[in-house]
């Protein structure tokens, strides 16, 4: 009988056991690693030991746990990475730094530092499911625009604001949301007088991870990202804030497209038991956008959209620089204090460090505090010749303009569209672009009209019957975004949509300055033009060669071994007494299908190292094969010249 009952209760704790088990989704999930738990940026010396022991930690930690909530995981070294491997899988977690397809480069013009071109980690078009975790997001996203961009690496353990009805706190995994009166953080309601809000003392707040910077010395920080603009698309959604240095909506989770920012630093280890299940959750919800892309490209993080206007008018308000005063006064006395507590530390003899004397000169060189006149001057620029320290004058041109603001690609400011004033129709309004049709149809103020045409969309047609056709075909789906370029764009995932092509906005992603536009039309007979220039930095020189592909052809960049299609090659040749150096750098490409066959489309620019020389001729000659979607060319060659 006893050994009945043990048997039953065996049986019991068994079945008990069974239904703890969580229920695996059938998803396949790629992990790449690459980070640490510990925190190394601004850190001029760390344990590299112990920083490389904690990325191996790490790594287990989420390999163990999406393994409890998914048939399939693969982990992989970011060094390992190529994203082309995740069209194998479902969803992808990027946790790392993966080896860039196209190098970051910095652009010196004329002897000076001119501009940086950003690593290129995935093609424009790229379209599987990821997740990022902490800043990678930034990191991977930025080249192709992605709205994830670094707004703080601030975040720390806690989320707010939360919506609970989204599905990441539905399913399929049970959630619980614990939630606790926390102190709302001191940034957000510092930067809260800047758009009229008050905050409340307290925010309602859920735990995410056990441990968090502002608690643990040097653990990794967690990033939020730029919360203006963010919703802008209909392919974005702003899911949670979290406790950080910046504004109340700073976001910590939220989605772009195909892309999902978790913006939480802790691996699984540190993660709570409530926020286990809704990172699987967000993993399956990201699972459900594959075939989806970017639409609006966010390619300048820092492009001031309308809530730019809203802060002018409280900038230069009392209220906000009687704030101001008061943290630079603090700020100094924090200093002076820091200052005289490094002085006593060096007289009782201990050594102070490169850091701490900084500190002291810093201390001795307190911060001046502007009068206001200074002060709104600082703010306004330009118009504080115009309007002074007059606040209801600031208000009145912030108000008044507010529907005519824009600012371009790669501008920080806001500019005034005189040419949509004088028409009396807001640039987010639809109706602009018809009224600009119409005046092109009827003759009347053409140059007018073409410019609002093309400050606000990507395309460029040349006659008024294109802009009809193209208005009449997409005007239901058209949509406005300020963080993606003051543009209007086709809410389509077809990437043959005419309208949202970037390309003609790209120039900034190669120093083409000095390069002569590709002057030859392309054509069917001719689907390939190119453009060179030589750029010379000391004894090194570069050659870029811009290529013109024909609208709707493609060449191929790498060709499958199970498609027909033949590959691109390159043959370079310098004058005598030049040598090249390095591989030629080419660009990303787009994945044509899924066999791993890759093409370039549009515009492309191609860069190639050599030394040695005074002056003389580099040659580029690219062979190829052209396709549409149809059918193909036969194979032919297109050569450059270009002198050095």
């Amino acid at each position: 009988m006893k050994r009945h009952l043990t048997f039953l209760l065996i049986a019991f704790l068994v079945c008990i056991g069974a239904k703890a088990q969580v229920e695996k989704t059938n998803l396949r999930v790629l992990y790449v690693s690459g980070h640490s738990d510990i925190e190394t940026m601004g850190i001029a010396s760390y344990d590299t030991a112990a920083y490389d022991k904690s990325v191996v930690e790490r790594a287990a930690a989420w390999e163990q746990y999406l393994n409890q909530y998914f048939t399939t995981v693969k982990a992989v070294r970011g060094a390992d990475y190529n994203y082309r491997m995740s069209y194998d899988y479902d969803v992808t977690v990027i946790d790392g730094i993966p080896q860039p397809v196209e190098p970051r480069r910095n652009i010196i013009a004329n002897g000076r530092y001119a501009k940086i071109i950003f690593a290129r980690y995935f093609p424009d078009n790229f379209d599987r499911p990821v997740i990022t975790i902490a800043e990678a997001g930034e990191t991977v996203g930025r080249r192709i625009g992605v709205k994830n961009d670094w707004y703080c690496l601030c975040l720390d353990a806690h989320a707010y604001g939360m919506k609970t009805d989204h599905p990441i706190f539905r399913g399929p995994y049970k959630v619980k949301l614990t939630m606790t009166d926390r102190p709302t953080p001191e940034g957000a309601k510092e930067y809260a007088p800047l758009t009229g809000e008050t905050l409340p003392e307290t925010t309602p707040m859920w735990r995410v991870q056990k441990r968090g910077y502002m608690t643990d010395k040097g653990y990794k920080v967690g990033m939020v990202v730029r919360p203006w603009g963010y919703e802008d698309s209909p392919e974005a959604e702003w899911i949670s804030g979290g406790e950080s240095a910046k504004s109340y909506d700073a976001m910590a989770i939220g989605r772009h497209a195909n892309w999902l920012h978790w913006g939480f630093a802790a691996s699984p280890a540190d993660m709570t038991d409530e926020a286990k299940p809704v990172f699987a959750n967000a993993v399956v919800y990201i699972s459900k956008f594959a075939g989806q892309h970017i639409i609006a490209r966010k390619l300048n993080q820092n492009i001031p959209t309308r809530n730019r206007a809203t802060e002018m008018k409280y900038r230069v308000g009392k209220e906000v620089y009687n704030g101001f005063v008061v943290s630079m006064e603090e700020y100094n006395v924090r200093m002076k204090h820091m200052a005289d507590s490094l002085k006593k530390k060096e007289a009782a003899g201990e050594k102070l460090t490169d850091i701490d004397r900084q500190y002291l000169m810093m201390a001795e060189h307190p911060q001046p505090v502007p009068d206001y006149a200074q002060f709104v001057q600082q703010q306004a620029g330009s118009l504080y010749a115009k309007f002074g320290t007059d606040v209801a004058a600031y208000e009145k041109y912030y108000t008044e303009n507010m529907p005519y603001f824009y600012a371009t690609l790669d501008g920080y400011d806001l500019l005034l569209d005189e040419d949509a004033k004088s028409l009396g129709i807001a640039n987010n309004d639809k109706r602009l672009l018809d009224r600009a049709v119409t005046m092109w149809e009827k003759g009347e103020d053409v140059e007018k009209a073409r410019r609002l045409l093309c400050r606000y969309t990507l395309l460029r047609y040349d006659n008024p019957k294109e802009w009809r056709a193209w208005l009449k075909k997409y005007g239901k789906q058209l949509f406005f975004t300020e963080s993606g370029g003051w543009l209007w764009l086709v809410n389509s995932q077809d990437p043959t949509t005419p309208g949202n092509d970037y390309s003609v906005l790209k120039a900034n992603e190669a120093d083409t300055s000095e390069m002569a536009e590709v002057r030859e039309a392309t054509s069917i007979d001719n689907p390939v033009q190119l453009a060179a220039v030589v750029e010379t930095s000391g004894d090194e020189k570069t050659l870029v060669v811009k290529m013109k592909i024909h609208p709707g052809y493609h060449i191929y960049a790498v060709v499958s071994d199970k498609d027909p299609y033949i590959a691109n090659t390159y043959d370079i040749s310098v004058s005598e007494g030049a040598a090249l150096a390095g591989e030629l750098q080419k660009p990303a490409g787009r994945l044509l299908n899924s066999t791993g066959t890759v093409v370039y489309e549009g515009e492309q620019i191609f860069r190639q190292k050599f030394r040695g020389g005074d002056n003389g001729t580099v040659k580029f000659t690219v062979n190829f094969q052209a396709c549409d979607n149809h059918s193909c060319l036969m194979p032919m060659s297109k050569t450059i010249e270009a002198r050095y």
